[in-house]
């Protein structure tokens, strides 16, 4: 569609201007690694690096990013920009443990390459600071790490077997040194934090949290219909219905299933409801299999992976949107912030992450991976128009700190700290 084409130029034009600021750039030179992020498709990690990446050069940041990108990326190449693995993740533990070892390999080329020319080493994963740890001891470059989630309580959820409890104490354990290495530690939520400071109290002055955010010339209600309606109706809804969108990848912990167990009961009251699932992810075929096995399939349109720059129309074309994590893991929500910013309803799983929004009254919460608390919220959420226009009105604005620019600069006042510079940074 047009909307498509736009902002797919758009970003074009916007990502070359953050590299152009970058090359040129008179502040820090900070080496970022990111080997476990596929920057080529849409996922909360894809959408954080590269929000932070952008705007921190904006700032004069001159950031080397070393990270995956699938798929045949065509267009302006970045000079700062390093590409450790152009293959999809695979499936299977075996494959994803072969290519994590390849795009290791390339990894230590590049921070063996550009470390010694960097003021500071960003880093977002255990293996990346596996890696890093002895060049930077070596050229004394401090390091900042960034904790986006809890990793090893994830973990936990593949099951009990040997193999699993193996790999979660290989976790645990790496997180340790990272910790104890790391100049600081940035952490994406309280709760997190929080998490990590009682587990490791004699570290608990690294801990930093920096709030996620969202892009705001990206995600806001939209005021030309003729584009929402156009989508809704290439998507194949009606104008009658009502549209329940999930977004984001469809991982264990992210609850999607419980979307679908709950779709029986939604219907039934309510049968001009659809759900919109946008994304892919290890359940995505468990939860068509779902849909089909409870005779809810027609009311799911699964549309698969959509392009960073378009999906605020996909959100914008929904009624409610839904975020039904299954437990008590202190997620970095993203997605809740975007559904925010563009002035939706959400429905959202109880959980430590979200306390920073609890408190403005934006979000319907539910019990974790209860499918009758979730199908009850979004029938009464559907039912109040009135609350509805009002999210419309006060949400964005609710949220209007909680930018991409304001995380960006206070990760960049860490970094600035970190090496001993301290420059005004512009607004």
């Amino acid at each position: 569609m047009e909307f498509e084409r736009r902002q797919a130029a758009e970003s074009v034009r916007e990502n070359f201007g953050s590299a152009m600021s970058a090359v040129q750039g008179e502040r820090l030179n900070v080496l970022f690694l990111a080997l476990t992020v596929d920057m080529g498709v849409y996922q909360g990690d894809s959408t954080h690096v590269g929000e932070l990446t952008a705007n921190l050069r904006r700032m004069g940041y001159r950031v080397r990013l070393v990270a995956r990108r699938s798929g045949n990326h065509k267009g302006w190449k970045d000079p700062l920009f390093h590409c450790v693995s152009r293959s999809p993740k695979p499936p299977g533990d075996f494959m994803r443990l072969l290519q994590l070892l390849l795009s290791m390999m390339r990894g230590a080329y590049f921070i063996l390459r550009y470390l010694g020319k960097s003021d500071l080493l960003y880093t977002r994963d255990r293996f990346s600071m596996l890696l890093a740890f002895l060049p930077s001891r070596f050229l004394r470059k401090p390091i900042v790490y960034e904790v986006n989630g809890l990793t090893s309580e994830q973990r936990k959820m593949h099951g009990d077997y040997f193999l699993n409890w193996m790999y979660v104490k290989l976790l645990e354990t790496l997180d340790k040194l990272a910790f104890i290495n790391a100049h600081s530690v940035i952490c994406v939520t309280d709760s997190i934090r929080n998490f990590y400071c009682k587990r490791y109290p004699q570290l608990a002055d690294k801990f930093i949290t920096v709030n996620n955010g969202v892009n705001r010339k990206l995600f806001h209600p939209f005021l030309d219909y003729k584009e929402v309606f156009d989508l809704r109706a290439r998507l194949g809804f009606d104008e009658s219905d009502d549209i329940i969108a999930y977004v984001g990848n469809l991982s264990l912990w992210q609850g999607v299933e419980y979307l679908v167990r709950c779709a029986p009961a939604v219907v039934e009251k309510n049968p001009a409801v659809r759900f919109m699932i946008i994304g892919r992810g290890p359940t995505y075929d468990t939860c068509l299999k779902l849909a089909e096995e409870l005779k809810v399939a027609d009311k799911f349109k699964f549309v698969g992976q959509v392009p960073y720059p378009s999906l605020a129309h996909y959100i914008n074309v929904a009624d409610v949107c839904v975020a039904p994590y299954t437990r008590d893991i202190p997620n970095c929500p993203i997605k809740i912030y975007e559904y925010l910013a563009c002035g939706k309803p959400v429905v959202c799983s109880d959980i430590p992450g979200i306390d920073n929004l609890r408190k403005d009254g934006l979000l319907t919460l539910v019990e974790p991976s209860n499918p009758q608390a979730l199908a009850s919220a979004l029938l009464s959420v559907l039912a109040d128009m009135d609350g509805r226009l009002a999210q419309r009105e006060n949400a964005p604005a609710k949220v209007a700190d909680y930018t991409w620019e304001n995380s960006a600069k206070r990760v960049a006042e860490i970094c600035d700290q970190t090496t001993g510079v301290n420059k005004p940074h512009a607004d």
